[in-house]
């Protein structure tokens, strides 16, 4: 270490860009050179939220400052709840003057409408940084509310642009494409609820574009032209269909050329049968990761082969898919979610990790557990999220006929079983379906989640108080197979025997609490 290294601006600046605001500046006491390199930093970041500290005088003092005194501006980060046309303006006053500092890099707002007929535009200069490399845009609840420029062809001299990501932000197609056709060095791109009335969205000529995410509207019909992105390596494009019964464009039928550099691909709502299956495996010969909205699919069976395919998500799968056939060497992780459990076959995977994550609508029986405890046989290591709806909660379980025509001992791989009801009041709980869960596995942990509608009921922590704390055993029998039961409240904190002093996190006296449970079997 060098003396003249000790007090160099940059690096103070370096170690304070990087902890949290707080902490930051409370190394403004350590010295002098401290108190000068806090009240320099080239990072402004304003969070104007309800329950903050910040009030809009001090961004206005702040920023009345930096413009002052010329104190560079690489990043600016606003986070803000828009509660009044008064904010609104604040924040377009903010963003317009600091987007105006040509040594500005990275732009990031985070804009949340919290009343409704507001609204906040953000200015032009917003796209005239030389050096800016990223732009980042969240505007929650504000898709009607926040648009990106106030002309439909603006000046745009951010040709550095790196980063561009819009999320909530309404934008017209004029200027967006002016802005796609003008930053040729683009690596990534991700529009959620931004394109909302396009009739076409145009990606071409992005030659160092890596990441390209879109999702649109199925109600209003845009089209996609999609070319010239050689090194585009993670395509995700999500089209929300409102009604099963909307017509789309399938996959197979856009008309896009994504080059064969894909590895990771994310499509949703526009997989309808086989062909779109085909398309993927002929388009795309280096893939690795596949993830599917299965909303549109039509047919009662998936069946696909691919030699490159790593990982697998079909998501929000329909009744109707009873058959699921994958034919992947290199497969290792599978993920599904959806309302009923189909039958699952890998003929030559070797899966390491498996995903189940169901919504149970329909009544379920013993054969469902059977079904279930076939599916923890496929990898060494199962992760399930169960959701239950009490209007349809099964209350009679056989379970002398469960156990009966099991082939296998509990599964000991499921690494985590997450719960949560419903709008249940009481019957979740007082059914035999946690006992016919632990006939077919025993886990090695159990995430409890409150009631989403009745937030003082948790029935598995309920049950747990009943059958392992207190020992009031029906005819339950697993039980008596627990070793040794560990709490905690929270993933971070250490894990607690469970004793008597956990009963007011167990009977339901405090309301909406997650519990996480270990659980050590005999």
């Amino acid at each position: 270490m060098r003396p003249e290294a000790e007090d160099a601006p940059e690096l103070m600046q370096n170690i304070q860009s990087r902890l949290p605001v707080k902490e930051a500046a409370r190394t403004c006491v350590l010295s002098k050179s401290w108190l000068h390199a806090w009240s320099t930093i080239p990072i402004l970041r304003f969070d104007v939220r309800r329950g903050k500290s910040m009030k809009l005088v001090d961004g206005d003092r702040t920023l009345i400052r930096y413009l002052r005194d010329n104190i560079p501006i690489e990043r600016f980060d606003l986070t803000i709840d828009i509660e009044s046309q008064e904010s609104a303006s604040h924040a377009e006053k903010w963003i317009g003057a600091i987007t105006t500092k040509s040594c500005l890099r990275e732009m990031s707002l985070s804009i949340d409408i919290a009343l409704l007929r507001t609204s906040l535009t953000l200015p032009d200069e917003i796209l005239s940084g030389e050096n800016l490399t990223k732009i980042r845009v969240s505007a929650s609840n504000g898709i009607h509310y926040v648009w990106m420029t106030t002309s439909y062809h603006p000046v745009i001299k951010c040709v550095c642009l790196r980063e561009l990501y819009l999320n909530g932000v309404r934008i017209s197609e004029e200027a967006l494409h002016d802005i796609l056709s003008s930053c040729s060095l683009l690596e990534k791109i991700e529009l959620l609820d931004s394109c909302k009335g396009f009739k076409t969205f145009k990606v071409k000529n992005l030659l160092r574009l890596y990441e390209l995410r879109i999702d649109l509207d199925a109600v209003h019909s845009t089209a996609l032209e999609i070319s010239d992105v050689p090194n585009l390596s993670v395509f995700s494009y999500d089209l929300h269909v409102c009604r099963p019964q909307m017509p789309i464009i399938p996959f197979n039928a856009l008309s896009i050329s994504l080059g064969r550099s894909v590895t990771r691909l994310m499509l949703g709502g526009v997989i309808t049968d086989n062909a779109c299956l085909e398309t993927i495996k002929t388009e795309f010969p280096f893939l690795e990761s596949l993830t599917l909205d299965m909303t549109s699919w039509m047919l009662g069976s998936f069946h696909f082969t691919c030699a490159s395919i790593k990982r697998l998500s079909l998501l929000s799968c329909r009744h109707m898919l009873i058959d699921v056939q994958v034919y992947a060497p290199k497969l290792f992780f599978f993920e599904f979610g959806g309302n009923t459990l189909p039958s699952l076959l890998f003929p030559v995977s070797s899966l390491k990790q498996i995903k189940v994550s169901l919504s149970l609508n329909p009544l379920i029986d013993a054969n469902f557990f059977l079904k279930m405890r076939e599916t923890l046989t496929l990898s060494r290591m199962c992760y399930l999220n169960i959701i239950t709806d009490n209007s349809k909660l099964p209350l009679d379980i056989d379970i002398d006929d469960l156990r009966t025509r099991l082939l296998f001992p509990p599964a000991r791989n499921v690494q985590e079983l997450a719960f949560q009801t419903v709008a249940d009041e009481c019957l979740w709980e007082r059914s035999q379906f946690f006992d016919a869960f632990f006939e077919i596995c025993h886990p090695k942990h159990v995430f409890a989640r409150p009631d989403s509608r009745f937030r003082h009921n948790n029935h598995f922590c309920r049950l747990m108080l009943r059958e392992v704390l207190e020992k009031k055993t029906r005819i339950a029998y697993w039980p008596h197979y627990l070793k040794h039961v560990q709490i905690r409240q929270y993933r971070h904190q250490k894990w607690k025997p469970l004793t008597v002093s956990h009963r007011s996190f167990l009977d339901g006296s405090a309301p909406g609490v997650y519990m996480y449970f270990k659980l050590m079997w005999r």
